[in-house]
């Protein structure tokens, strides 16, 4: 460090000088900073021309940043010193083209020397004005500037109350610390400065809060620098600190506190994201209800379920006879949102009945359920739990907490179809709320898992396969010892042109059980068959569209498990029947009950009770040899219970759709595509096949008694509706 006075030389004329020249201290690092003191005494007006600084090396401009920072009674001027600081150079500052000062530099001398004698004050205002200028030194990158501000901010916070670690974890992504005073409310960003480190931004805390989130875990001499305030030295954290998972099963407002600082960050990285869904699920909050016949208010949020895509769809009751409660909001993690009490629909609860007729002020109307779906909550990616918080005209608010609502996609969904009595679901309620989660939930489901696992059985797999046969399964196995059967006394199945028979699981859990019985089966009849095992339940068009991916056969059948071929002969019949139409995409075949009676001769259409159009098998109930159902002819659609489509234009169509629930309307999607795309459907009667009809998806609780059926009737009806009626100008109903 050197200390002289401004020179007067020929040729570099000092600017404001009066009787003595004004002294001068610079100090310098290699690969850090050169900072350099202007002390400049009072002077008159204009005798320092008021242009913007400029520094010198060696007589070449130093690139920018040059900061020029003003204290009282001084000048700074900060500035990278580049490869062309090195001892005997001259260092210039100039403003509006005249010279300030000119001095040469002399052995290197940290920045610093020249700020440890000035009063806290100065160095605090000085901090200040580095920080301001600290994007345009790269401060979140430059370790020598994080330095320099480290040093200002240690020799103001020396002997300040200190802020103290509550908890750390989630692999060192962050720390939660106690302020030794409540957060002010003045506007500006946090900095953490640490020794040697460059200086890092902090989120904000609430104005008056007492807790800090602070990335992974400050060293031993960090510190806070707020916006307003000295800076807040931390204590060194000890190696037994609780971790955050403690900090959260404290509840209360500390767990609240946790959580809505974790909530910006979430928005921000999934690691943050995943901790705070973590913390919510391993210390989730007591749900709660208000159930106090005494009351005057009553109510509960019993489902409070993430959609996936920003929404939440939300299920409960109140009772409010009074019309005490003015406004409602749902709030999670990082806060909260209004929801209008318009937007909710009102739903009979006769399971409440009793419950509610026990209040002495009544039971508040005969709707007091109530579902909405919120389709931009703004909740954070994380969010798992989240209560409904009722405002009273007085001020009150009463929190109603939800058990908490992150499930897997497919139960959430199968919850909302269920959330309502389908003799309750009218349009508004399933266009307006039911449908769009189903929807986002669905897609969620349907998103692809791990590989199905694939166990090869049996004889050796045909050469040549004139097809491939598909059968998803789901729980229902009991059909497949007369399935296989009759498989194997068809000649169509023996030979190099045997069709490929695929397996598919549904139900994984039936891994064991499946694998054995197939297994054994195909040992017994000299049978060659893949068993695909999914990770878990995708519904009937992922199955099987995972059965029929790379395959190579020209032909792709879907047959349900509960199918039985009645006599040999039914795949070449269909085989034929294609081969004679070119035009045909897709035939199906004639589907018997166990009776005899038919249950599919084609599928028609015709319209709904309820809107739209509904699927009519026609000759449904009528004897086996009912002669309009004995003649081959084109149809609108035929069932994917048995259905063998031409494998180009199946691919082509992109398969069956994933949209629907569990397993309605996939089949008339895809001869609807298969229409749109030009080709035509048919009917094949020759062949002949047995149908214990809806065995699986009876069974299933996302579908049996649920809103299932009516929103793919709806969904089906809004994607189609045009073109079925085009389509059933082409093709109506014959009569018979």
């Amino acid at each position: 460090m050197v200390q002289h006075a401004a020179r007067q030389d020929a040729g570099h004329p000092t600017v404001g000088v009066h009787a003595a020249p004004p002294p001068l201290r610079c100090a310098w690092q290699p690969s850090g900073f050169l900072l350099i003191e202007l002390a400049a005494p009072p002077a008159p007006p204009g005798t320092l021309p008021a242009g913007p600084m400029a520094l010198c090396l060696g007589g070449i401009p130093v690139a920018p940043p040059v900061a020029s920072l003003a204290l009282p009674g001084a000048t700074l001027v900060l500035a990278r010193a580049g490869a062309a600081c090195m001892v005997g150079v001259a260092v210039e500052l100039r403003r509006d083209g005249g010279m300030l000062c000119r001095i040469e530099l002399t052995e290197p001398a940290p920045p610093d020397a020249l700020l440890r004698d000035r009063p806290a004050a100065e160095q605090l205002l000085l901090l200040r004005r580095l920080l301001a200028a600290a994007a345009a030194f790269r401060g979140r990158s430059d370790p020598a500037f994080g330095a320099l501000c480290h040093t200002l901010a240690g020799g103001v916070a020396a002997g300040l109350p200190p802020a103290r670690p509550l908890a750390g974890g989630g692999g060192d992504l962050v720390s939660v610390w106690r302020l030794p005073q409540p957060a002010g409310a003045q506007p500006g960003g946090w900095h953490l400065l640490a020794p040697a480190a460059p200086l890092r931004h902090v989120p904000a805390p609430e104005p008056g809060a007492r807790l800090i989130l602070l990335d992974g875990l400050p060293g031993h001499g960090a510190l806070l620098v707020p916006p307003e305030g000295p800076p807040i030295p931390l204590v060194r954290p000890s190696p037994a600190l609780p971790g955050l998972l403690a900090l959260a099963r404290r509840g209360g407002v500390v767990r609240q506190a946790l959580f809505d600082l974790l909530a910006p960050r979430a928005r921000a990285a999934e690691p943050a994201a995943t901790l705070l869904r973590d913390l919510q699920l391993l210390a989730p909050a007591r749900a709660t209800m208000l159930d106090d016949a005494a009351l005057p208010v009553g109510g509960a949020l019993e489902l409070a379920l993430p959609d996936g895509e920003g929404g939440v769809f939300l299920r409960g009751w109140l009772r409010d006879p009074l019309g005490l409660v003015r406004g409602m909001a749902l709030r999670g993690p990082g806060g909260a949102v209004a929801i209008d009490s318009a937007a909710l629909h009102r739903q009979p609860r006769p399971d409440l009945a009793e419950r509610l007729r026990r209040a002495p002020q009544g039971e508040g109307g005969p709707r007091p359920g109530f579902l909405v779906h919120l389709p931009a909550a703004g909740l954070p990616p994380g969010t798992a739990q989240l209560a409904l918080e009722l405002h009273l005209a007085s001020g009150q608010v009463l929190r109603l907490v939800a058990p908490p609502g992150l499930l897997p996609p497919a139960t959430a969904r199968d919850l909302v179809l269920a959330a309502a009595e389908p003799a309750n679901a009218g349009e508004a309620l399933l266009d307006g709320c039911i449908a769009p989660a189903v929807a986002r939930l669905q897609r969620a489901a349907m998103a692809p898992g791990g590989p199905a696992e694939r166990i090869v059985l049996g004889a050796a797999a045909p050469r040549r396969p004139a097809a491939r046969i598909v059968v998803p399964l789901w729980r229902q196995l009991s059909f497949l010892r007369a399935q296989l059967a009759g498989f194997a006394r068809d000649p169509a199945f023996r030979g190099a042109a045997a069709p490929e028979l695929v397996y598919v699981l549904d139900s994984p859990e039936q891994r064991s059980e499946a694998a054995a019985l197939l297994g054994g089966l195909a040992l017994l009849h000299g049978l060659a068959l893949t068993l695909l095992v999914h990770d878990r339940n995708h519904g009937y068009a992922s199955a099987c569209n995972s059965g029929a991916a790379e395959s190579s056969a020209p032909l792709l059948v879907f047959l349900n498990s509960d199918v039985v071929p009645e006599a040999p002969g039914w795949l070449a019949a269909l085989r034929r029947r294609l081969a004679r139409d070119a035009r045909l995409a897709a035939v199906g075949p004639k589907l018997l009950y166990p009776d005899g009676a038919i249950q599919h001769a084609g599928m028609f259409y015709a319209p709904a009770a309820e809107g739209g159009w509904g699927i009519n098998h026609h000759h449904k109930g009528w004897p086996r040899d009912h002669a309009p159902a004995c003649r081959a002819r084109r149809v609108p659609a035929v069932t994917g219970a048995a259905l063998a489509v031409r494998r180009p234009a199946f691919e082509a169509a992109g398969g069956f759709c994933t949209d629907y629930v569990l397993g309605d309307f996939e089949d008339s999607d895809l001869c609807l595509k298969l229409h749109a795309a030009g080709h035509a459907i048919g009917y094949e009667p020759a062949a002949e096949l047995v149908h214990h009809e809806r065995q699986s998806i009876a069974a299933h609780p996302g579908h049996a008694g649920t809103l299932a059926a009516a929103y793919n009737r709806r969904l089906h009806a809004a994607r189609w509706g045009e073109a079925i009626a085009a389509l059933m100008h082409r093709h109506p109903q014959p009569r018979g």
